[in-house]
């Protein structure tokens, strides 16, 4: 639903059932810090069996996809026996010199060259060049200024938390109703108590102690915007 309502979709899934892995889009396959397949995902099978590992018949393609990289699949055993990965360099094992777990690092070294041989990658390297080349003219401005840390600027951020915290607020009405019925009974209150304040001695004490009063209450009332930052503390993270 939120999809279809212009929502930008991300998943970091592992090992989805095939009801889910059929409704993605875009698919990225990642092993020992390397991609092996960026695409879409209705092309993957495609692109996996161009290269020599076939799916076998009524196999979840998340599962074989994982398999390929792991080196359990039968498509990797047989490409073994028939014609052994070629050894594209020093990087056999990881930087430690040993392999991470449950990972065939020549397995996942020949994947990524072949990714980076396959026209999938020098597709998305064209559209990475455009960007970078829409973007420098603006970036060598910015730097002229200040160095920009965010994809963002202040008042984009503060319009979309603004317009979350507002959301927040008309979906729980509870909390708000019950907010501007403490700050009007209090408001009564204080009202009641220094009513037909006169304008002597007395009554510039008086006034001192009511703005005493409100400022202190508004101190305190302001406190449970922390209940919120807690309760929401990973979102933000």
């Amino acid at each position: 639903r939120l999809s279809r309502r212009g929502r930008t979709i991300i998943f970091s899934i592992h090992q989805p059932r095939y009801s889910i892995f059929k409704l993605f889009d875009s698919l990225t396959l990642l092993a020992s810090g390397k991609v092996l397949y960026h695409g879409p995902a209705k092309h993957a099978l495609e692109y996996f069996s161009s290269i020599g590992y076939e799916c076998e018949p009524f196999n979840n393609p998340a599962d074989f996809f994982l398999d390929v990289i792991n080196g359990d699949s039968t498509a990797v055993a047989a490409s073994k026996e028939g014609n052994r990965p070629v050894d594209t360099g020093k990087e056999a094992s990881s930087e430690n010199g040993v392999a991470e777990d449950n990972v065939d690092s020549s397995v996942v070294d020949l994947l990524h060259q072949k990714y980076l041989s396959s026209s999938l990658y020098q597709s998305t390297k064209e559209a990475l060049g455009k960007v970078e080349l829409g973007r420098g003219s603006k970036q060598r401005l910015s730097k002229q200024e200040h160095e920009i840390t965010y994809a963002n600027g202040f008042l984009t951020q503060l319009y979309w938390v603004s317009k979350r915290s507002l959301k927040n607020l008309i979906r729980n009405p509870q909390a708000s109703v019950a907010q501007i019925a403490v700050t009007v009974i209090l408001a009564l209150v204080v009202g009641a108590i220094f009513f037909g304040v006169k304008l002597d001695r007395s009554g510039i004490q008086n006034r001192v102690g009511s703005l005493f009063f409100v400022t202190t209450n508004q101190c305190f009332s302001s406190v449970s915007a922390i209940e919120l930052f807690i309760r929401d503390k990973k979102l933000f993270v």
